[in-house]
């Protein structure tokens, strides 16, 4: 009976802290991916990288605690500071690809983390990582053609990078609407799975017409 106790006691201990790390997942997903300063994205990226590292196992922690450091990246004045933060993003997407190695969502968002290579330097970047990226998100698609971030990804490339490197606007265009069909109809998994970029994409979609 005791036993039965010390187990129940544990499991439901167990429970409130995978509730309250939700929670706070919820609170911190929210101030992710709503337009913010470069020090909530820093908060965001700490708080959820303590959470990620409690629950080793799952995916998803490590997925948006690299998102919030790619955002910090892009928001940083300082480029050795974005480094440096890509150097961070890079480390927890490899311990998500641990978990969930053959993740599409995982897959492209390490594209996006070697395209905002290519932004902190282009001329002396482009060459090495834009290979890199469009790669990993032609893999994110074989995986699941019905994720629309890849499709909406490879677009932002191709609209945004000269002609010289491979960029076509009306390529990109077919990219962005092949995305928008994706996400008209795409339903993420769970409350805290990735569930972003459709307003960006309508936002490129809106300069193809």
């Amino acid at each position: 009976f005791c036993l039965i106790l010390i187990c129940y006691h544990s499991i439901s201990q167990s429970s409130a802290e995978l509730k309250n790390y939700e929670q706070q997942m919820k609170e911190d997903i929210d101030k992710i991916y709503e337009k913010q300063s470069y020090d909530d994205y820093l908060m965001a990226a700490h708080n959820m990288s303590e959470i990620a590292e409690e629950l080793e196992s799952e995916w998803i922690p490590y997925y948006h605690t690299t998102y919030a450091y790619l955002m910090s990246a892009s928001s940083a004045l300082d480029k050795s500071e974005a480094d440096k933060h890509l150097d961070s993003a890079q480390e927890m997407i490899d311990k998500a690809k641990k978990v969930d190695p053959r993740n599409s969502e995982i897959i492209a968002l390490q594209g996006m983390l070697y395209q905002s290579r290519i932004g902190i330097n282009p001329k002396e970047r482009v060459n090495k990582y834009l290979p890199l990226a469009v790669m990993e998100y032609d893999q994110a698609r074989f995986i699941d053609k019905s994720n629309p971030r890849p499709y909406y990804l490879i677009g932002q490339i191709l609209y945004t990078i000269p002609k010289a490197y491979g960029g076509n606007k009306e390529n990109a265009c077919r990219h962005f609407t092949q995305a928008k069909e994706r996400f008209d109809i795409f339903e993420p998994q769970t409350e805290l799975s990735p569930n972003w970029g459709k307003k960006a994409n309508q936002q490129f979609l809106n300069k193809c017409q």
